[in-house]
């Protein structure tokens, strides 16, 4: 049995560029038949900043969506915490998975320079870094090894996210591969995704089933 996820959504509660409430994003993939979501509104200063002055008040604002969406979700899908970064040093995006609400407030996560930087502190944290949307036009080649994967499929219909490439990239270098809609609102999103070999109890039990690649994926570009 495998379970379908989209690891890749943004909510209208905790994401600037959301246009879709929570509780309207669990019913939306509720009808195309998911059993769960990754909530992954972004962490970076110029969103946090949008919502709170402090980054406490950032901190509570970002995990806004996430309850949202496990209060509308009940029973019916399981929704995992994650989070979309963004560093000062560019503008490239990292989805990251493998921690509990209690780590958002652990340190500002919006201060990080570089990818370099934040690295160690992942590995510290039991964290993986996985690539988002690698070869839209604004992003930068980061080194592999720098990486746990890569997102090679992103369904978001406004932008050319070049997926071939990302698809070939991740296979030259033997990146772990993912796929995900990066859901902001009903309309344009292609729907990615991925077929987990195992139901997640939470971020770290997903980090692990991507880390020991149990999953095959919805939707790629080869």
């Amino acid at each position: 049995m495998s379970y379908l996820f989209d690891i890749h959504i943004h909510t209208q509660e905790s994401s600037g560029c959301g246009e879709t409430a929570a509780a309207d994003v669990v019913r939306h993939y509720k009808e195309c038949g998911y059993d769960g979501l990754c909530i992954t509104d972004h962490m970076n200063k110029h969103n946090a900043f949008q919502f709170a002055d402090t980054y406490a008040g950032q901190a509570q604002a970002f995990l806004r969506g996430y309850h949202a969406a496990k209060q509308a979700a009940g029973d019916d899908l399981k929704i995992i915490l994650g989070m979309e970064i963004r560093f000062t040093d560019c503008n490239n995006d990292y989805l990251v998975f493998g921690f509990d609400e209690d780590f958002i407030f652990t340190r500002d996560l919006t201060d990080f320079g570089n990818l370099r930087e934040f690295r160690p502190f992942a590995d510290e944290n039991g964290l993986i870094v996985i690539q988002a949307h690698p070869f839209r036009k604004s992003m930068k080649i980061i080194e592999p090894e720098f990486l746990d994967g890569m997102e090679v499929y992103n369904g978001h219909g406004g932008h050319d996210s070049r997926n071939d490439i990302a698809y070939r990239w991740a296979e030259k270098f033997g990146l772990r591969m993912t796929s995900a809609s990066d859901f902001h609102y009903n309309s344009g999103m292609e729907h990615g995704g991925m077929y987990l070999d195992e139901m997640p109890e939470d971020s770290k039990d997903l980090a692990r089933i991507i880390l020991e690649s149990k999953y095959k994926l919805k939707v790629f570009t080869k």
